[in-house]
């Protein structure tokens, strides 16, 4: 008869949890189903930015990512699925971001162009104005040339006093 071999309690506690620690690992990975939400927003996110216009390839791989963290799913290959998903994440986030770049350029473009336009019509003198032409030029119907009267100066003040004494004289004079 062969001799039985005990075992201390403390080495067959820590078999039993390396054995529990084993088959947990086994288990496999949840479906990513919280991550496929976001990839599905963040693609629709991308699309509302116009993206598919913008930035067709980038946008054309995260959809085709979508697709297979889709088809992986089905397949219940859920690490695959997870990082199709976040793949597409990061392909829609750049195509997003881009797109929104585009548009952004085609208001700097759009408005230097008016600047421009602007500046020109400041900086080039105003066409001089045909008789017969009446207030309708490029002013919009404005005088080109506003001449305001003086204000009539009081005969108190000393300097128009005597401006006004010289015109009498000469008035006398005739």
């Amino acid at each position: 008869m062969a001799p039985r071999v005990e075992f201390p309690p403390r080495v067959r506690i820590l078999c039993g949890v390396a054995g529990l620690l084993l088959l947990a690992g086994c288990a496999g990975t949840p479906p990513p189903t919280g991550l496929m939400t976001r990839a599905q927003q963040q693609l629709a996110a991308a699309q509302a930015a116009q993206a598919n216009d913008y930035d067709p390839v980038d946008f054309g791989f995260a959809q085709q990512r979508l697709q297979s963290a889709k088809a992986a799913m089905a397949a219940q290959k859920y690490d695959l699925a997870s990082d199709m998903a976040n793949e597409s994440m990061a392909d829609s986030r750049l195509a997003q971001t881009r797109a929104e770049l585009a548009a952004l350029r085609k208001q700097i473009r759009s408005a230097r162009a008016e600047n421009a336009r602007l500046r020109s019509q400041l900086l080039s003198p105003p066409a001089p104005a045909t008789p017969g032409q009446g207030h309708g030029g490029s002013n919009g119907g404005l005088p080109t040339q506003i001449i305001l009267q003086q204000p009539a100066t009081p005969a108190s003040s000393s300097a128009p006093a005597s401006a006004s004494s010289s015109a009498t004289h000469a008035a006398e004079g005739k």
